[in-house]
């Protein structure tokens, strides 16, 4: 696996797959750990986009099937070469479009952060748990769209990152994209959605209120400072001059 190739190919194209980036008996793991949590998908009605999924965010607060994943050696390694030694987490999402759910709206995940796009602020991270074709709602995106500055029709032409089971499609946070719709009748297409953005920025998902602390200080170290809990920056983030993972431990030592 070629690192500086894949984030090469992110900065030229907006995007690239990954094929095998996880082995069978991974994806088989993840799936039975997660299958509590597809369990509670559904799909809701949104005026003017019809039958959408409703995604299961806050997985960390839920779960841990995704703890080992989440630091992934090879995954954080790519995320480092797009953004950068300075990053976190902004999201952990479980995905899973059902039986005619309609395509989303096309949109970028930066576009949260009102400011110039001088360099990436968000890298997504979306590893296909399922065979991804195009009837079962692979995700779309619009190469190269991250290089635009302006918003796109929605009627703008995409590509479906059709992909098997254990690849990994990674992309610039500015590359306009959507999930697909669902037309198979039976046939869902389960996904595992890690968002990446510079630590300096605010995260999509609360971590520090979404995660209980007594959760918190039980997880792996690596992966208490991508949700947050780590200085940043030269020094954002303290609390009375401290690491705050130092302040969530002295809390729940307090409580407990």
């Amino acid at each position: 696996m070629n690192i500086d190739q894949i984030a090469e190919t992110v900065a030229k194209d907006g995007y690239v797959v990954v094929p095998e980036f996880i082995q069978t008996g991974e994806v088989d793991q993840l799936n039975e750990g997660l299958q509590p949590i597809f369990e509670m998908v559904r799909s809701v009605e949104r005026k003017g986009m019809g039958q959408q999924t409703l995604h299961i965010h806050n997985l960390l607060a839920k779960t841990r099937a995704v703890d080992g994943y989440a630091i992934n050696h090879n995954l954080l390694a790519i995320i480092e070469a797009i953004l950068g030694p300075d990053f976190q987490i902004s999201s952990v999402v479980a995905m899973c479009p059902r039986p005619g759910d309609q395509p989303q709206h096309l949109h970028r995940d930066d576009g949260h952060f009102p400011m110039p796009r001088c360099f990436p602020l968000v890298a997504n991270t979306l590893l296909a748990l399922d065979d991804f074709t195009i009837e079962n709602g692979a995700t779309q995106l619009v190469p190269k769209s991250h290089l635009i500055s302006g918003v796109l029709d929605q009627d703008t032409e995409c590509i479906s990152l059709e992909m098997t089971a254990g690849s990994l499609a990674i992309w610039d946070g500015g590359t306009w994209h959507r999930g697909g719709g669902n037309t198979t009748e039976g046939d869902w297409r389960r996904s595992l959605n890690i968002n990446f953005n510079l630590a300096w920025l605010k995260q999509r998902e609360n971590q520090f209120l979404g995660v209980p602390p007594e959760i918190v200080v039980t997880l792996p170290e690596r992966l208490q400072k991508l949700m947050g809990y780590q200085l940043t920056n030269f020094g954002l983030g303290t609390v009375d001059y401290k690491n705050p993972m130092e302040h969530i431990k002295t809390l729940v030592l307090e409580e407990g």
